[in-house]
């Protein structure tokens, strides 16, 4: 028999979920990957379909499973996983028979935070920071038998344990946890102290964060179990609770925005449980709390991926770190920032040792010392990987969205960039920006200072940028004000766009409107330059990438004037989604 599942992803979680399940049901199964396919060919079985059905975890990439008449033989790259816990897993530690009851180290091949444990590659016990604690006899057996942990590298579990304590601000009431029983008690005495309002820094897979159980401005929810707190689509409950455990703005019962994620390691799995009676738990990244659960190891945290969810369309925002590592199958060698492309993995600079190449790929002016380093258009190569993401092979538009506004037009042999905003150009003799000055001669200097298109937008409202988008979020009505967007010679008209703003403000327009229709009437412009292009290029589709392009009024817009816009599918929509187009 042959299936092939459509899963856009180059990552290892699911196809290590197969293996462990063929390999526990004694069922000889090949496995092949052709990118957005997973090819498994096997002796017909509905046990081993029904293991399948019961097993694989709820991904967002996980699209359909169909038959197949044929079968690709090339096998995927195995990479360290960054997801949240497997059925299996979260039931071992809930289990008080289990040698993992409330260890919340407790993770197999298929699931948990592997690269925050990681120091360098290869993938091997050695490498990581588990490597001072000597498996136990039961865990060298089960490296041996146990298929979903067969030859893990960060294997442990009570008898061979790494301690964790708590302890309150002034470091005089301190609890270990060492033995089976003393991990149960410690996250029992934290929900304790949550329930007395206090506060608790929990050094979590995912990084440092402080948890409490009254919301502040700041807050983000975690959310225990699906609730009537909060407001969810069925499309944003599937995406909460998926293995990847991603972060998406949820309307809370309040009218509030937060942004909400499900328990995302051992940790918070162990501390939502202790909690149960609650449908969530708010935390943020504040230093300052009255007790501590910490451990001895300098993990590498990688933050959560932040989705985008609008209708039929989504994307993951950058600095979604634990959307990596990732197989690739281009072999340059790139750099970006502080992540590479290093033989078909791309991770943090950090994790290789070594780095050799005859080539380096960089993208904006990197310290590197290397005989052969090439420099290639930053947005280019990221909308580019849009239409390898979506494995468009035609011609298309590509439209930039981020600090500088940009369009290509993409085919098989080049990139060329056909029009962008510019540079910011402001001018200061328009009566309306005398006025704005006058009355707000603070916001004004802030806003000449600010260098970035939007950010300067949300100066002028008095906010941060982010701020301005969660306001933007929380526009209730059907229609914002026509903000000015225009082209000045060859570029955007900067001048008439800000000034445009600041009448709104002397007007005393809603925050919340004006936010909204800056967003709005961006789209709505933009799309229709694109379309045009598109009508003159006679271009197949329309690739979208950029940072600030991940807004629902922008996007209904876009999506509103052209249907047919491809986003990037496993990549952030920018920065660390160049690696896609290498």
């Amino acid at each position: 028999m042959q299936l092939r599942f459509r899963y856009p992803s180059h990552t290892s979680y699911f196809i290590a979920t197969i293996e462990a399940v063929a390999k526990s049901m004694n069922v000889d199964v090949h496995i092949g990957y052709d990118y957005p396919y997973i090819h498994l060919e096997f002796a017909d079985n509905e046990e081993f379909l029904k293991a399948l059905e019961e097993h694989l975890p709820n991904s967002l990439f996980f699209e359909k499973v169909e038959t197949s008449e044929k079968f690709v033989s090339k096998k995927p790259i195995v990479v360290p996983n960054n997801v949240g816990l497997c059925r299996r897993c979260i039931e071992e530690m809930l289990d008080p028979e289990s040698r993992r009851y409330y260890y919340p180290f407790t993770m197999c091949r298929t699931c948990g935070s592997h690269a925050a444990l990681l120091e360098h590659y290869p993938f091997e016990r050695k490498n990581t920071l588990v490597a001072v604690f000597q498996p136990c006899q039961s865990c060298q057996e089960e490296l041996r038998t146990n298929p979903w942990r067969q030859d893990f590298p960060l294997i442990s579990c009570m008898e061979c344990n790494i301690p964790v304590r708590i302890y309150n601000h002034g470091g005089s009431r301190i609890l270990y946890a060492n033995e089976k029983e003393e991990y149960k008690a410690l996250f029992s005495f934290a929900a304790g102290v949550l329930r007395e309002g206090k506060s608790v820094r929990i050094k979590t897979l995912r990084g440092d964060f402080r948890f409490y159980l009254t919301p502040n401005e700041e807050s983000k929810a975690m959310l225990i179990r699906p609730g009537s707190e909060f407001l969810m689509l069925a499309s944003e409950k599937r995406a909460l609770f998926s293995i990847e455990r991603p972060l998406l703005h949820l309307t809370h019962s309040s009218g509030k925005i937060f942004e909400a994620c499900g328990v995302w390691d051992g940790f918070t799995t162990l501390l939502a449980n202790e909690l149960g009676e609650r449908d969530a738990i708010y935390f943020d990244e504040n230093e300052e709390a009255d007790f501590v659960i910490d451990y001895d190891l300098p993990i590498t945290p990688y933050r959560a991926p932040r989705l985008f969810i609008n209708k039929h369309k989504r994307c993951f925002y950058p600095g979604s770190q634990s959307l990596f590592p990732k197989a690739v199958t281009s072999r340059k060698t790139a750099i970006y920032d502080h992540w590479a492309n290093v033989d078909g993995i791309v991770d943090m600079v950090g994790k290789f040792e070594e780095i050799a190449a005859t080539e380096v790929i960089v993208f904006q002016d990197e310290e590197i010392e290397h005989p052969r380093v090439m420099q290639k258009d930053f947005v280019a190569t990221l909308l580019r990987g849009v239409l390898r993401q979506n494995v468009h092979t035609g011609s298309a538009v590509g439209v930039y969205f981020g600090d500088e506004p940009a369009f290509y037009f993409l085919n098989k042999r080049r990139a060329t960039r056909i029009f962008s905003f510019g540079q910011i150009r402001f001018e200061e003799t328009r009566k309306v920006v005398a006025r704005f000055k006058e009355r707000y001669p603070d916001r004004f200097e802030a806003f000449m200072r600010q260098k970035g298109f939007l950010d300067k937008a949300a100066v002028l409202m008095d906010l941060d940028l982010a701020r301005f988008n969660k306001l933007a979020l929380e526009f209730g009505g059907k229609g914002g004000v026509s903000v000015d967007c225009q082209i000045f010679e060859e570029g955007f008209d900067y001048s008439s766009f800000y000034a445009s703003m600041m009448s709104f403000i002397l007007a005393d327009t809603s925050p919340k409107l004006l936010a909204y229709s800056v967003y709005e009437s961006l789209g709505e412009f933009m799309s229709q330059q694109a379309v045009e292009v598109l009508r003159k290029t006679k271009a197949e589709a329309i690739a979208l990438a950029g940072r600030h392009c991940t807004n629902s009024a922008f996007m209904s817009r876009f999506v509103r004037n052209y249907p047919n816009v491809l986003l990037p599918i496993e990549y952030p929509v920018d920065d660390e989604g160049v690696f896609a187009g290498v």
